[in-house]
């Protein structure tokens, strides 16, 4: 008996085709796969520090500190791909019986509003790194400079906000390629 059995390049969904799209496709992915793997170090760094209260009455200095920093950061970095997929969380409960026009209308002013959203807080994002370095504000346990974790939040949200004005321009990743 032969199966068939589709083969990886017909199962991956390419993203979007034109060069702004393919771009940010490919920045969100990188950023994303960053905040994977800050997330998967958060993760560690927790565990390890739990055993080590457990089993040697150690923890890790400041790893609660460190965990936040690193999953806001993580998320910051995870939620433009999940805007170029189309993945967020989506309540349809007034519009599941709406037309695809008038779904397609909400989800462009959505991507609008979350544009617009992202770019403010990018924005103060960055201007509280500032405030901040200039206050000379640290966290309370390890005494690490508060600056650079606000600093490194603003190019997530910049990206998410760059993403949002692409999908709110182009329409969604699945409009594209058909309804599904």
């Amino acid at each position: 008996m032969a199966e068939v059995i589709p083969q990886l390049d017909e199962q991956v969904d390419p993203g979007p085709r034109d060069a702004v799209g393919h771009f940010l496709f490919a920045w969100s992915q990188l950023s994303a796969l960053g905040g994977a793997v800050l997330l998967f170090g958060a993760c560690a760094l927790s565990v390890y520090s739990v055993v080590g209260r457990w089993l040697f009455d150690a923890p890790v200095l400041g790893d609660v500190e460190m965990v936040q920093m690193a999953c806001a950061l993580a998320i910051a970095a995870c939620l433009p791909y999940a805007q170029m997929k189309n993945a967020h969380v989506i309540v349809d409960f007034f519009t599941a019986n709406a037309s695809v026009g008038v779904r397609r209308t909400l989800d462009r002013i959505a991507s609008l509003v979350l544009a617009v959203a992202a770019a403010v807080i990018a924005w103060r994002s960055f201007v509280g790194a500032v405030e901040a370095a200039n206050s000379g504000e640290s966290s309370m346990i390890l005494g690490w400079p508060l600056w650079w974790s606000y600093l490194t939040l603003g190019p997530g949200f910049l990206l998410l906000s760059l993403t949002g004005l692409y999908t709110a321009w182009k329409g969604s990743m699945h409009n594209e390629v058909g309804e599904q």
